[in-house]
């Protein structure tokens, strides 16, 4: 609750600090992307994503799977000049780890939802890196092993944040590929005596489009 009441202000005032200080330009709705002007000003437009991703539990045992998955959509918020873009998005996430011990195995299944705002720089070439925050809240957890299913939200934190770090290359034809590395940095679990983190990496696909 303390991590949630320190970092949203912090969030809102830097969104003001752009606005106050940052050219807004309109997105265009619905106006044809042309193969000169897409690998420059692709981060002008809507962009959903799909990502296949790698998730992980790091702490003082760190659980690990090679399945989860995320999908969302992000908009411009403010442009600095013609290259940096501040953008902001939602953003599912399934996610979590799968544990063993001698005698037992299992999964702990974590479905987010995520707020990512972030930074971009996009080369005219069509090659971008992006970085920022990414407040997230638990809307699920779940723990599985062998036949049974329990209910783990009790044990959870509620809020998560995390540092969203993405390079990638926007084609001509308006679909886009990066790749995306998520490290946590907030506690996800309320053992007092334990810090867990979620950690998440994977590769995304975009598509730049404009709303009529």
């Amino acid at each position: 609750m303390r991590t949630r009441i320190l970092f949203l202000p912090l969030i809102l005032a830097a969104l003001l600090t752009v606005q106050s200080c940052c050219i807004f330009k309109p997105v265009n709705l619905g106006g044809p992307i042309t193969s000169e002007s897409q690998s420059i000003n692709s981060q002008e437009y809507w962009e959903p994503v799909i990502a296949l991703t790698k998730t992980s539990i790091r702490g003082s045992e760190s659980w690990q799977d090679p399945i989860g998955f995320q999908a969302g959509a992000d908009y411009p918020v403010a442009f600095i000049g013609s290259s940096l873009c501040l953008r902001a998005g939602a953003l599912v996430s399934f996610q979590g780890a799968a544990w063993e011990y001698p005698d037992l195995e299992g999964r702990v299944n974590l479905w987010y939802v995520y707020v990512p705002v972030v930074m971009r720089y996009q080369h005219k070439s069509g090659f971008y890196g992006a970085a920022g925050l990414q407040p997230g809240f638990l809307l699920s957890a779940k723990d599985k092993y062998e036949e049974t299913t329990d209910n783990y939200m009790s044990h959870m934190n509620k809020f998560d944040l995390s540092i969203p770090l993405i390079i990638g290359y926007s084609f001509k034809n308006r679909i886009g590929v990066n790749l995306r590395v998520i490290p946590g940095i907030t506690d996800i679990t309320q053992d007092e005596d334990e810090k867990d983190v979620n950690f998440v990496m994977g590769i995304g696909a975009t598509y730049s489009f404009g709303l009529k």
